[in-house]
């Protein structure tokens, strides 16, 4: 919160417009706190006031009241005036005029289109300040010196006809970096830049008269250094020794021009950005929440408002039936912690169309840790929402085709395995009949993999640890030859790409089948054990059973066996690592391979097994 001034005061308005007035009123309560006004709308009541007891601090005085206006009513404010100062406002932008009031002794001439709180406030001040100053010079010279010296702003004393330093005080000094010897042997053109040398003597001559001015326009000094800076001059002519001088006050206001110039860059930006901006106060009106006080020109091409049409209202507005009041929520409660957010809802156009907008809300700090402002950038994204419901709706589309192909591949794998299954029926032939058995367990084997496909979310991984108690139990159903086989399965949640998936799968199937066909042979009871985990990335199979065990010679890389030969190539394929260990405790094997994304299964050069 802005921090007022707190000294009492009491001021005259002479004001016949109220809606002048008010402003004024708004003006000076933003910037006093204990300020107290009287108000009258003609120079006769104006008269009255001042002819009366009641003391006031300064008069606002209006040029055009209905008794009395221009030149003869300052004439007759200041005859019936004698040290109240007088700060006129009005509507002539007349500088001669200007000139001509001040010469009669007004404090200020302000003009009402140019009026804001912080130039009234200032003009008050110096006005009440240049009051006092004159007063005191008045009332003895040492009271002038005392003033003089401990201002905290540059103030120099100079000869109308000369230009030469007569006084300057400490302030001076320091900002300027002159030492006090050095200013009294220069001239007030020595610190002006050269092309401002001939226009300040024409001005200096002009005002010469002029008791009290303030020059608000950009005025350059320049230092011992070099360095040039924007000034701004209150001064007053008086006699001092028996010479005409004025006494300058020299403001450094080269920050705030550089900080006025800066605010007019962001405006222009704010201006022409194509995004549209919208300025809220901070804190939410009561009933109606934060009201809206500037939108730029993207926002009414956005919505078709002017800014006429929505100052004063809140970006509620254009909410309706359609906007989601869950980022609406979401928005609240950012705001209501200081905090930045960004939402995306539809809003609505003023003809009624809707669009979608993606907001972004930045809360605008203060020096003192509070907020002034929240600042609303929004960007037109329906274009953007369209294309993304257009590509959901593709890929919804895809994914219907995806699950229908892997379930046609599914169901022509089964008709061949079925007919396979027919074919090994009436062959009489064991030898060829067990072969027709193996390539069916690997039919059915991809079969599978493509049934969990249509049926999971995901069209290229899929939860290897479902695949793993489907193909052992498959395996057993039809090996087991009605023998007592104990299956043990231990599993941990695995997905795998199914480029992993089927390899390991037709890997898993072999060692199972050759388990069934092999190792309990001679025997009606027995047991496997399949486990599998993820650790650090890598895929651990374990396949144990408690059977015969292997062969003394055996070897994989020259067994003669298919299933093996099979095994060999989807290991190396995978690029994984595995072994067979058997004692007469029984047979395991291990395989280990990283898991990875691997395209294609396509590559396999399967023509190495003829």
């Amino acid at each position: 919160m802005k921090r007022r001034d707190n000294r009492e005061l009491h001021l005259l308005v002479v004001e016949d417009n109220i809606g002048d007035f008010v402003l004024v009123e708004e003006f000076l309560l933003e910037e006093f706190e204990q300020i107290r006004l009287s108000h009258v709308t003609t120079f006769q009541k104006a008269k009255t006031q001042i002819e009366s007891n009641t003391k006031y601090d300064l008069i606002l005085l209006d040029l055009s009241l209905p008794d009395n206006n221009g030149e003869e009513l300052i004439d007759d404010v200041m005859t019936i005036n004698h040290s109240t100062p007088v700060v006129i406002l009005t509507g002539y932008t007349d500088l001669a005029f200007s000139a001509k009031s001040l010469a009669k002794g007004v404090s200020d001439y302000l003009l009402k289109d140019e009026l804001s709180p912080t130039l009234l406030y200032k003009s008050i001040i110096y006005s009440l300040e240049r009051n006092t100053f004159s007063a005191k010079i008045k009332e003895s010279e040492k009271n002038y010196r005392e003033l003089f010296e401990l201002s905290p702003e540059p103030m120099m004393l100079f000869d109308l006809d000369t230009y030469e330093f007569l006084n300057v005080n400490q302030a001076a000094i320091v900002n300027y970096g002159y030492s006090k010897k050095e200013f009294l042997s220069m001239t007030l053109l020595d610190i002006k830049p050269e092309d401002e040398v001939e226009s300040t003597k024409d001005l200096i001559q002009e005002t010469r008269q002029v008791k009290n001015i303030t020059l608000h326009g950009e005025r350059r000094h320049v230092k011992k250094n070099g360095e040039t800076i924007f000034v701004e001059i209150t001064d007053t002519t008086l006699e001092y020794k028996g010479r005409n001088v004025k006494i300058a006050l020299a403001r450094d206001v080269t920050e705030k021009r550089r900080e006025e110039e800066r605010l007019k860059l962001l405006e222009s930006v704010i201006t022409h950005s194509t995004e549209a901006v919208v300025i809220l106060d901070a804190e939410p009106d009561k009933k109606e929440g934060r009201r809206i006080l500037y939108v730029n020109q993207a926002f009414t091409s956005m919505t078709g408002y002017t800014s006429d049409e929505v100052t004063g209202k809140t970006l509620h507005f254009l909410n309706g039936p359609e906007t989601d009041q869950d980022q609406l929520n979401k928005l609240r409660q950012s705001m209501s912690k200081w905090e930045i957010c960004e939402v995306e809802f539809i809003n609505y156009k003023k003809d009624g169309t809707s669009f979608w907008i993606n907001t972004s809300m930045v809360p605008v700090a203060k020096g003192d840790g509070g907020y002034s402002h929240w600042v609303a950038i929004g960007r037109n994204i329906t274009e953007q929402k369209t294309y993304e419901q257009e590509l959901q709706a593709s890929i919804q589309e895809k994914e219907v085709l995806l699950s229908e192909i892997h379930h046609r591949v599914k169901n022509n794998l089964a008709v061949i395995s079925g007919m396979m299954q027919l074919q090994a029926f009436d062959e009489k032939n064991r030898e060829v009949q067990l072969r027709l058995y193996d390539s069916i367990f690997r039919i059915q084997t991809m079969a599978t993999i493509h049934e969990l496909l249509y049926q999971s979310e995901s069209f290229s991984q899929l939860m290897f640890s479902d695949i793993i108690e489907k193909l052992v139990i498959g395996v057993s159903d039809t090996l087991d030859g009605g023998k007592d086989i104990d299956l043990v399965i231990e599993k941990e949640e695995i997905e795998l790409n199914i480029n992993q998936a089927i390899p390991c799968s037709l890997i898993i199937n072999e060692v199972i089948t050759n388990i069934y066909k092999h190792a309990f042979t001679g025997r009606d009871r027995g047991s496997i054990n399949v486990k599998i985990l993820e650790k650090h990335g890598e895929i651990i199979l374990k396949i144990a059973d408690d059977g015969v065990g292997l062969p003394d010679n055996f070897n994989i890389d020259d067994s003669g066996s298919l299933g093996m030969h099979i095994i060999k190539i989807l290991v190396r394929q995978l690029e994984g690592t595995s072994s067979f260990e058997s004692d007469e405790n029984g047979t395991e094997f291990n395989f280990v391979f990283k898991k990875v994304k691997k395209k294609g299964i396509g590559s396999a050069k399967m023509d190495t097994l003829h």
